[in-house]
């Protein structure tokens, strides 16, 4: 039995040209699936970057404003932005529906809901436009464009779809789609090439461009520039969205040591020696101390963090693989085709989040790394100048640098290395299962010839 809520939302109906004509994987359910997964969702890109934008202008006192020296353009941009907000809702309010190849009458709630999303988006853009007028900020705009991109990929495809069964249409429902689908092409090219000659606001001083070339570079005074990660909201931290204005100043120009943000407080040498002198003592009053379990109290929560985001990330490859596997075995059974498509969106999540694991994994056990280096190396020169005179004797100065040179370093190796060299063998192990599910005993047997040709290669370079 069919699912309610998607037949009442969907409305499809049998024996339509749809099923006929029109070669959809989705059978009746094509124009639904069109509406929800192209338009309904690039029109939501487009309104959430539009709102962004439009929160930056209003709200946002840190961007540098700009008047326009004409409003020409802007006026013509939004003239073709109201044209198409204009149609959907004209579309809505007098229930033309361009889905309806049959005679049916009405609007199914699917494209009802697609005409109030599209809408709303457009009336977003000319509510950004009507702004700029009154004050333009440079940034967030090429997100914007791209938004105009997706919408305009999203109707492409639509158009692709019913230009096949044109004839089915009633006239004036496919001229209205066709001529604001043109208008939107137009708006999207205009958008492109506007770059508005831009004059300061007042109360806003333009920085020059200055030569770095004779002259050093000094920051401004009266403010310290520290790094932004602690304060970043969750998708600019998984995504190094923080760095950026770091990298757009490489971009312009040389980056110099003051363009280089100052250390947070959890990243600085006092606060992580402190932190290690307290572990330290606690541990010195145990009868055996012991000087890793002093680090793992002082360091090893991020530590055993990264750990934990490289089981998942192990996990999450072990995906693509078995996915890929159903996908296939859904290609060979006949399975309905929103099986392939559901297969194939989450093989995407699965090297989303792969890409998004291993660069945070990365992040978190190299800095627990340099942690421990800083930590190690301060606590030593700390130690060497408590040293008496008759101990100094006894303790040269090449031992001291023997053991902040070679053995901090080795302890630093040992840490960003450690978590790989446990998750190999289950790595390995993982991936046996795997191949022995599809190969049999043929998997084993290659993977012994592989085991052994490792001694081999080591004779062979001794010799």
């Amino acid at each position: 039995m069919a699912f309610e809520p998607l037949v009442w939302y969907c409305q499809p109906v049998a024996n339509t040209a749809w099923t006929k004509v029109v070669d959809g994987a989705f059978g009746v359910y094509t124009s639904c699936a069109i509406n929800s997964m192209v338009i309904s969702i690039s029109h939501l890109v487009l309104l959430g970057l539009c709102c962004y934008r439009v929160f930056l202008i209003k709200k946002n006192s840190q961007v540098q404003r700009f008047s326009l020296s004409s409003k020409c353009y802007s006026c013509i941009l939004g003239l073709l932005a109201g044209c198409c907000t204009i149609e959907p809702l004209l579309r809505l309010l007098m229930g033309i529906s361009i889905f309806n190849l049959n005679g049916e009458t009405g609007l199914a709630p699917n494209e009802a809901t697609s005409l109030i999303i599209e809408a709303t988006a457009w009336c977003s853009v000319l509510i950004m436009i009507r702004l700029e007028t009154k004050s333009y900020i440079c940034e967030f705009r090429w997100y914007v464009r791209f938004g105009i991109v997706y919408v305009l990929l999203g109707n492409a495809v639509l158009l692709n779809l019913i230009l096949p069964v044109k004839d089915l249409f009633r006239s004036y429902a496919l001229y209205l789609s066709i001529s604001t689908f043109f208008c939107k092409i137009l708006f999207g090219i205009l958008l492109f090439v506007y770059f508005p000659n831009l004059n300061p606001c007042p109360g806003y001083i333009s920085v020059q461009n200055e030569s770095y070339d004779d002259e050093e570079y000094k920051p401004l005074s009266g403010r310290e520039q520290i790094c932004p990660e602690r304060h970043a909201n969750f998708i600019s931290r998984i995504s190094f969205g923080w760095v950026t204005p770091l990298m757009q100043q490489g971009y312009r120009r040389p980056i110099t040591e003051y363009d280089v943000w100052k250390l947070d407080t959890w990243d600085q040498t006092e606060m992580l020696t402190q932190k290690f002198h307290t572990c330290w003592a606690k541990e010195s009053q145990r009868s055996r101390p012991w000087l890793l379990r002093a680090l793992n109290n002082s360091l090893g929560r991020r530590f055993w963090w990264g750990g934990v985001i490289k089981v998942v990330f192990i996990l999450c490859q072990y995906t693509e693989p078995i996915l890929l596997n159903h996908l296939l075995q859904s290609i060979q059974q006949g399975d309905p085709a929103w099986f392939g498509y559901t297969y194939a969106f989450l093989m995407f999540l699965g090297m989303l989040c792969v890409v998004l694991l291993e660069a945070q994994y990365v992040q978190n056990i190299w800095r627990v790394g340099f942690r421990l280096r800083f930590t190690l190396v301060a606590a030593i020169f700390h130690k060497s100048l408590r040293l008496t005179h008759e101990v100094r004797k006894n303790f040269p100065s090449g031992r001291i640098t023997n053991m902040i040179t070679t053995d901090v370093n080795a302890l630093q190796l040992v840490c960003q290395q450690l978590h790989i060299f446990w998750s190999t063998p289950f790595r390995i192990i993982g991936a046996m299962v795997l191949l022995y599910q599809q190969l049999g005993v043929a998997a084993l047997l290659r993977s012994l010839i592989l085991v052994l040709i490792v001694p081999l290669q080591v004779i062979s370079v001794e010799n």
